[in-house]
């Protein structure tokens, strides 16, 4: 089995391991036996509904008293053409020009939403790739504007910037 094959694997054990837990029931607190589960989950629910009644009576104006529980659904999984399209994206951009997948894939280059928060940080960045880029080849290059940004999260942020720039006088 070559290395790819044993990803896509591993993979695919890692998804049903995640659609099994998904299926689980919420209970709190640790149980030793499947009856005392369906017994706490039985209480469980006979305890929130006291807590509707007495919420119902309180003021509406709390928003928290219209909120529900809703468990955490995890994304499936990079399926195995997803992952060769990812792969193709990134061989031919060096990870500039990648699309968004559904699919999750750990170690994946996503796209990164330039937002007002995140703006400052790589634009930064950028100024900086420029200084190391105008040190190394004697140009003035200057940061203009900010075009796209993909990311890398592995033991660490890697930001692949597209910007524009201009050359300085």
């Amino acid at each position: 089995m070559d290395l790819d094959d044993r990803i896509v694997q591993l993979e695919k054990e890692k998804q049903e391991t995640l659609e099994q837990h998904a299926k689980r029931p919420c209970v709190r607190g640790n149980t030793s036996s499947e009856e005392e589960d369906e017994e706490k989950v039985v209480e469980d629910t006979a305890a929130s509904d006291e807590e509707e009644e007495e919420e119902e009576t309180e003021d509406d104006t709390d928003s928290d008293s219209d909120s529900e529980y809703v468990p955490f659904t995890p994304r499936r999984l990079m399926t195995d053409e997803e992952i060769r399209e990812h792969r193709r994206q990134v061989a031919e951009s060096n990870g500039f020009d990648v699309d968004w997948f559904e699919g999750i894939l750990p170690g994946s280059i996503k796209p990164y939403t330039l937002t007002e928060a995140n703006r400052p940080p790589l634009i930064d960045f950028s100024k900086q790739a420029l200084k190391v880029y105008n040190e190394s080849n004697n140009t003035t290059f200057i940061c203009d504007k900010l075009i796209k940004s993909n990311a890398q999260c592995v033991a660490g942020t890697m930001f692949y910037i597209t910007f524009g720039a201009l050359m300085s006088e």
